[in-house]
């Protein structure tokens, strides 16, 4: 365990409320009237301070808490009917303490000045059983300035909250009607689902620091199944997340496109083996970058985990790759004023038009590794600090995915992926794909039960076209790419 081997605890009582109801048939939901009231920054941030104080009382030689709290609803329709609802609000704390070096973490949901009292006490006893580690630290009054200067990220969008239950409750309705009337092979879904989540959390730790933020986000997808006719089935999946309910895309429009997805798979049939070139979908570019991302943490290269050991200021991949990392993109889903120990967020360029130009750090791998963070630990209240992305991209490039595609007189388009996996350490690539056989720059017909398979820094090199549909959905996001060859195992 990282961290000078942190002793973790925690305990959950009733106050965290979590309703969920299944719906076997068609069920109305009534919804409230009123919208919920914002959160309310303050408290949480009183309460993050005298947690901090208390640990500072009970022993600890630093302290920094966390407190969060969050509502979500859920709902997911399938056959018609609403088939499960979930609606959940919590509210609990992370403290960390140091004592001479060592590390004690606790949690809890009960935020009463007597239950506070005794997480210090729990957390101070507890460090005294880890091994201590003088890289366990906070970041320093310099690293923290200037968080609160920070543009308006546009995180937090009311509009979220004022969605009822049963406007919801309707779009899961629709997404699924849509999709099974786009054509008649389409039977049956696996579901659709539409969720909304709204959370606050607040920092405070013994050099003074305070700080807090607020966001929203609301998303949906659909899953239709089209009808081969021989009892086989192909799979579509569409959806779309953001944080303002204005930035959605159509009910209709996420339906139609899931459908058409599904449609367009019929017929799909094996492909020889052959060396060819590979165009990625958005999707599974992304899903890469973020198979990836391990690979250019200070951790990693500090285990010597790494596949980029090594490599900083080294070409790693083509001029035409540039992969940023930005915490400070508006209305971003990774999106941040500060990271989970409060230093401020910034656009991190890691691949520098195929140069290796950092990796990152937050405060405990930096201190290791003789740096200084970058703004890029994460954390919940129920996990000491780690390093992850905020809004990791490859920068999107000048032709359409149209062009990219008629570059390719005989390849294989992959646009969804299933089992086997990424080596983390050593960046090999191998996953069973679908897609579509290329032929003269158009999609032929569709393919499956293939294996597409390569080694990340080969990939990387292989990058000769970037294109220019970059989306987001979540808080990694690629457009489309055109790698010159790979191998597609098939029949």
């Amino acid at each position: 365990m990282r961290q000078g081997r942190p002793v973790e605890a925690g305990r959950r009582r009733p106050a965290d409320r979590e309703v969920h109801r299944d719906h076997r048939g068609r069920h109305r939901v009534s919804a409230p009237h009123a919208a919920p009231a914002p959160p309310d920054l303050a408290t949480l941030e009183t309460l993050a301070a005298a947690a901090v104080e208390r640990a500072r009382r009970a022993g600890a030689t630093h302290a920094e808490a966390i407190v969060g709290q969050s509502r979500a609803f859920t709902v997911r329709a399938s056959g018609g009917a609403i088939e499960s609802l979930k609606h959940s609000a919590s509210r609990a704390l992370g403290l960390r303490v140091i004592v001479d070096g060592a590390v004690g973490f606790v949690t809890g949901n009960d935020l009463s000045p007597a239950a506070l009292d005794d997480l210090a006490a729990r957390a101070v006893a507890l460090a005294r059983f880890s091994t201590p580690d003088e890289a366990n630290q906070l970041p320093s009054d310099e690293e923290t300035a200037g968080a609160d200067d920070a543009p308006d990220l546009a995180l937090y969008d009311p509009e979220v909250l004022a969605l009822t239950p049963d406007t919801k409750i309707a779009w899961a309705l629709e997404l699924e009607r849509v999709a099974l009337g786009h054509d008649p092979r389409i039977r049956r879904t696996d579901g659709a689902m539409v969720s909304s989540r709204d959370g606050a959390s607040a920092l405070a730790n013994s050099n003074g620091l305070v700080r807090s933020s607020a966001g929203t986000s609301v998303s949906m997808y659909v899953v239709p199944l089209a009808d081969e006719g021989d009892g086989r089935q192909q799979t579509g999946v569409y959806g779309c997340a953001r944080r303002w309910v204005k930035d959605l895309e159509a009910v209709e429009a996420v339906a139609r496109e899931a459908a058409r997805r599904a449609v367009a798979r019929l017929g799909a049939r094996r492909v020889p083996t052959a060396r060819v070139p590979v165009v990625m979908h958005p999707d599974i570019a992304a899903s890469w970058i973020g198979e990836m991302y391990d690979a250019f943490t200070g951790e990693a290269v500090l285990k010597k985990a790494s596949w980029l050991t090594g490599r900083l200021g080294q070409r790693i991949a083509a001029p035409v790759v540039t992969l940023v990392d930005d915490g400070r993109l508006r209305a971003g889903l990774g999106s941040a004023a500060h990271d989970g120990e409060g230093v401020p967020t910034r656009r991190n360029v890691l691949v520098d038009r195929g140069t290796l130009a950092m990796f990152e750090y937050d405060t405990y791998h930096a201190r290791r590794a003789g740096t200084r963070s970058t703004g890029n630990a994460v954390r919940g209240v129920g996990s000491v600090p780690g390093i992850g992305p905020h809004n990791l991209f490859v920068e999107p490039g000048a032709e359409t995915p149209e062009a990219i595609l008629a570059r390719v007189d005989r390849g294989f388009y992959m646009d969804d992926q299933g089992s086997y996996g990424f080596n983390a350490v050593t960046g090999d690539y191998s996953f069973q794909a679908q897609g579509f056989w290329i032929e003269h720059g158009v999609k032929a017909f569709p393919v499956e039960g293939v294996t597409v398979a390569g080694t990340s820094l080969d990939m990387l090199a292989r990058v000769v076209a970037v294109g220019n549909d970059l989306r987001w959905n979540s808080s990694i996001a690629c457009p489309t790419l055109l790698i010159a060859e790979m191998t597609v195992s098939g029949a």
